[in-house]
């Protein structure tokens, strides 16, 4: 038997194909689902993220938040409320209180030289906090109703505040002293009151803002103890003519210091067979102040130590850490967060419609100025980073905030923070650590490789990327300054010079990534220009073996 002998190894030698390619390359989207603290770090929903701040979750991708300009200062103290009048038959206004006992018109923007005159002085037992509501009398008037305790109830109407007083003359309160009124509320045509430090509400007569009020006390049904706080409009869907319920029907919800909710119905409280109780729940303590609840289209969110309930889904019977729908993803942290400064000022919930957000303002804590905000759309949770909100209030189609330092500032507007009298203030900055993945097999440790994130701007941001790997929850803090409308590169310590490449207002740059681990997360820091979708991110790694 012959044997072929094999050819030398040169020109001639058979050509070999290339080694196989060992690295593995992985894609997902941007967390849309936001911040959910309720999974297990290995393995989370690839749509969602551990940390997230300044990128709201939107149904495309996560949206860069806009900046804030200034719109008054001077104002005296910290802001710590904003009041605002829309009546119906001329120009809306907007006022702003002050912790100096002054309430100042804001309903324009002022250079930054002028201090305000004040149109009100009103200290109270804590000057600026006020509870305002507009209310349209009976008799077509239209007006404003405030309230702080110790320093009364004000009607304003056509420019004029008028403090209301206890007596039997027209336009004054019989009953109850209206300078110990701590909160205001409509509820079926009729004005309702809590009164400070006390279980019993007031109201007075339907469509008036004035006259004999009477005393509704809610003691013998708070198990719990504590004084009545907070009281809100409900309305419930009962099912109507088709689903065999009583239809759209409007409530009143009735929260106490201590944690005892109720929900009453009915149209008439001299009856007692119209006005009843029908629902009863327990949600643990709320934060001092009465900003800790909010309407939501037709829903309420009420925060406590417990986290955030909304009403409809304590109807369901769903409880804050197990089915709430709506919260669960967040619950436990807001729950940690909330016990730890129940007796701090100022815990706030509000609606903002024209950024579609409901925003949980927090108190400073540890030197930094945080708030939550939920999208109402896509249902997911974000962090707010770097907006020094005190109190916040939506105001002619846009939205504002009041700080500790007497300013009020123009919310979501601008590609900065803080710009003042049209000069630019501090690059926007979003920071993010998504859900650890397994990049491959979960029991093999990988070497990172590369990382990339894609975007759609209008122009190139700025962005530095790293691979965490288990569980590491930092984020890098060198991204390169955004240049708006300039040619802008990669940090280039950390990308290696490699330039973006863009087609459209598409930007991506893969960089080299470092470390390795058997998960790894993306971890991010970006400036760019408002309005910056995020949109995906890749990574490729080397898979080695079993440690």
């Amino acid at each position: 038997m012959s044997l072929t002998p094999v050819p030398a190894f040169g020109a001639d030698a058979p050509r070999r194909t290339g080694a196989t390619q060992a690295h593995q390359a992985f894609a997902y989207g941007a967390p849309i689902r936001g911040i959910d603290v309720t999974q297990p770090l290995p393995g989370g929903d690839p749509f969602t993220a551990v940390r997230m701040d300044n990128l709201i979750p939107r149904v495309l991708g996560c949206q860069l938040r806009r900046g804030y300009a200034r719109w008054v200062s001077n104002l005296g103290g910290e802001v710590r409320t904003i009041l605002q009048f829309h009546p119906a038959d001329a120009a809306p206004e907007m006022f702003s209180a002050s912790s100096n006992g002054d309430i100042y018109d804001t309903t324009l923007a002022t250079p930054s030289g002028v201090t305000p005159v004040p149109v009100l002085t009103a200290p109270g037992d804590r000057s600026g906090d006020w509870s305002t509501i507009n209310f349209t009398t009976g008799t077509e008037e239209h007006t404003m109703i405030s309230v702080c305790p110790g320093a009364g109830m004000y009607v304003y109407i056509a420019g004029v505040w008028t403090l209301i007083a206890q007596g039997t003359a027209a336009g004054e309160i019989e009953g109850v002293d209206p300078a110990t009124f701590s909160f205001v509320t409509v509820f079926k045509n009729r004005l309702w009151f809590t009164v400070k430090d006390s279980t019993t509400a007031w109201y007075l007569p339907t469509g008036q803002y004035a006259g004999k009020a009477t005393p509704f006390p809610f003691g013998g049904m708070l198990p719990h103890g504590g004084a009545v706080v907070g009281l809100a409009n409900w309305s419930f869907d009962g099912g109507g003519a088709s689903g065999g319920g009583a239809g759209l029907t409007n409530q009143l919800v009735i929260i106490a210091d201590q944690g005892d909710v109720l929900v009453y119905t009915g149209n008439d409280p001299d009856t007692a067979d119209d006005f009843k109780v029908v629902g009863r729940w327990y949600i643990g303590r709320v934060p001092v102040g009465h900003r800790f609840f909010s309407q939501f289209g037709t829903d309420v969110a009420i925060l406590s130590e417990r986290g955030v309930a909304f009403i409809t889904e304590l109807m369901r019977g769903q409880g804050f850490f197990k089915n709430a729908e709506t919260t669960q993803a967040i619950n436990s942290e807001i729950a940690k967060q909330v016990a730890g400064a129940l007796t701090e000022y100022s815990w706030e919930v509000k609606f903002l419609p024209h950024e579609q957000l409901l925003v949980i303002l927090m108190p400073v804590m540890f030197g930094e100025t945080r708030q939550w905000a939920y999208e109402v759309n896509n249902k997911a949770f974000c962090g707010l980073n770097f907006m020094p909100m005190l109190t916040a209030e939506s105001f002619d189609g846009r939205s504002f905030f009041g700080d500790r330092n007497g300013n009020l500032w123009w919310a979501f507007e601008g590609n900065t923070d803080g710009a003042v009298d049209g000069v630019p203030g501090t690059d926007l900055v979003a920071t993010v650590v998504t859900a650890f993945q397994t990049l491959g097999e979960s029991i093999r440790t990988k070497t990172f490789q590369m990382v990339r994130a894609s975007f759609i701007s209008v122009a190139p941001p700025g962005v530095s990327l790293v691979l965490n790997s288990e569980w590491d929850l930092q984020t890098p803090t060198n991204a390169p300054a955004y240049l708006a409308g300039g040619e802008s590169q990669w940090n280039t310590a950390q990308w290696n010079e490699a330039e973006w490449s863009a087609s459209g207002d598409s930007y991506e740059s893969w960089q080299g990534a470092e470390g390795s681990g058997r998960y790894g997360a993306l971890s991010m820091q970006l400036r760019a220009a408002a309005d910056t979708i995020w949109v995906s991110w890749q990574a490729v790694v080397l898979p080695g073996g079993i440690y």
